[in-house]
């Protein structure tokens, strides 16, 4: 929703601008392809991620799901942006899952995302937490851990009795 300022911004260059339109015609466009995509982000009610006996959905990171099979170990890891000043302003908490190896070659996902892990050293997956609201990370981590090691009756087991 923040495009919006520049496409009416741009819309009163067009209105009270005698010269050259070209590049108020470019914000305008460019912006404004900004808008619907913002609405449908807003207003997307869809769950950010899946967990259920086969494994984890992380909807913006890989097409299929991560089943409990393949990982190995599962940890935090934490961003921290800091302004001029030194001072926090942004915290992202990623749970990276650490792969059999035997099994990478199976990830779908996003490369984009694969690349931004890569530059940061974390191994092939990792789930952001930011989305998720009132969730103990640690908590999901453990269960990630639990999960994985899990035989088919405890995995049901830890589904209907773990609280997050």
């Amino acid at each position: 929703m923040l495009c919006l300022p520049f496409v009416i911004a741009g819309v009163f260059f067009i209105i009270n601008n005698n010269s050259d339109k070209t590049m108020d015609w470019i914000c305008i466009c460019f912006f404004g392809m900004g808008i619907p995509l913002g609405l449908f982000n807003l207003l997307d009610k869809r769950p950010q991620i899946i967990i259920n006996n086969v494994g984890i959905f992380d909807r913006m990171g890989y097409r299929d799901f991560l089943n409990w099979d393949w990982i190995k170990d599962a940890y935090l890891y934490n961003i921290k942006n800091h302004g001029r000043l030194g001072i926090s302003f942004s915290k992202q908490t990623f749970v990276c899952l650490i792969i059999n190896q035997n099994f990478v070659p199976l990830l779908k996902g996003n490369k984009v995302l694969r690349k931004f892990g890569k530059d940061l050293e974390v191994p092939q997956v990792a789930i952001s937490l930011s989305p998720l609201q009132k969730i103990d990370s640690q908590k999901f981590v453990e269960f990630i851990k639990a999960m994985s090691t899990a035989d088919a009756a405890s995995k049901q087991n830890l589904l209907l009795t773990t609280q997050l």
